[in-house]
């Protein structure tokens, strides 16, 4: 155990190195869609002979030779089994990602695995959207929760920008996105922000003045933790489980913000519809529905789980409690 840890505890180490690095040579990597990344590596590794650059090793990871690469960054991560060897050749296992001027770890390309930690474009859209709605609030939170937080990156991003707040959780059922997490905290240095082990709100005491989350939403035959949201509501049992177990945790004038997919058939939309069952129940809530998208992942619809989708959208869900 005591082996496990200290292992655990170099690798945390090499990838914090690791991190300022690369802020240390500017950096800057923007996560695309999975399709798009294919076409762009398959484009990159079309051309072995071209001086590749910090972006193809840790952005686009791009096959690389040692000689590619720092020799104390390559030796560093080789030691701490960061890097896969394939016939003289090395792909990184974790990649980085800019947001807002701030870097992350996350999973390698591709995230097959079923506990991958993924960043891309939901990322962005969903900092962006927080921290748009967060900027017309009247009043500061204090106590929040980023319930499948991934690699924390809103968390970090908001405690950034309102930095006002006393303590702020980001909760995961998946340990590595809970290691990536502690790293990204750690080098982003903003304090009061503490990762937890949660399925939801298990293992989180009390009630929260803001919760958010961008949970999974997609129905994945593999059940990645990253993708999949449940069979139920085509994919929105995980988004539809936040709501009914968030709007009990809301302190009086607190408020939840959910970013997620949803299915659209020839019927209309379930998900809307069970969220106005709930929330008749509970005339103390201030609640907002808005489609921000109309037509995302459409290769999903390919698939035999969505033969009677018409459109996947993506949604804001906003639901106050009044005070």
């Amino acid at each position: 155990m005591n082996q496990m840890l200290q292992s655990q505890q170099s690798q945390q180490q090499a990838l914090l190195y690791l991190l300022n690095y690369l802020q240390q040579n500017e950096y800057q990597f923007t996560a695309i869609t999975p399709l798009s990344h294919q076409r762009i590596l398959d484009r990159k590794q079309l051309r072995p002979d071209t001086k590749l650059t910090l972006q193809d090793i840790f952005g686009w990871n791009v096959k690389f030779k040692p000689a590619d690469l720092d020799t104390t960054l390559f030796s560093l991560l080789r030691d701490n089994q960061l890097l896969q060897e394939q016939q003289g050749q090395y792909s990184s296992l974790i990649r980085v990602a800019s947001l807002d001027q701030q870097l992350f770890i996350h999973s390698a390309f591709p995230t097959l695995a079923h506990d991958a930690v993924f960043f891309g474009p939901d990322t962005y859209r969903f900092s962006y959207h927080l921290k748009q709605y967060l900027s017309q609030q009247s009043r500061p939170f204090k106590r929040a929760v980023e319930l499948c937080c991934g690699t924390s990156a809103a968390a970090v991003s908001i405690a950034k920008h309102f930095p006002d707040y006393d303590e702020l959780f980001v909760a995961d059922l998946n340990p590595t996105a809970l290691l990536y997490s502690q790293i990204n905290i750690s080098f982003a240095g903003v304090p009061h922000l503490y990762p937890v082990h949660s399925n939801l709100f298990s293992n989180l005491e009390g009630a929260f003045d803001l919760i958010f989350a961008n949970p999974p939403y997609l129905i994945d035959p593999e059940q990645r933790q990253y993708r999949h949201g449940g069979h139920e509501l085509n994919g929105n049992a995980l988004s539809f489980r936040i709501i009914q177990e968030g709007i009990q945790r809301l302190l009086p004038g607190g408020q939840l913000f959910l970013y997620t997919g949803v299915t659209i058939t020839q019927h209309g939309n379930p998900f809307l519809d069970c969220l106005e069952d709930l929330l008749a129940s509970y005339p103390q809530m201030l609640w907002s529905y808005e489609e921000i998208d109309p037509d995302i992942f459409g290769e999903e619809l390919e698939q035999p789980a969505y033969q009677q989708i018409d459109r996947i959208a993506l949604a804001l869900v906003k639901i106050e409690l009044k005070k």
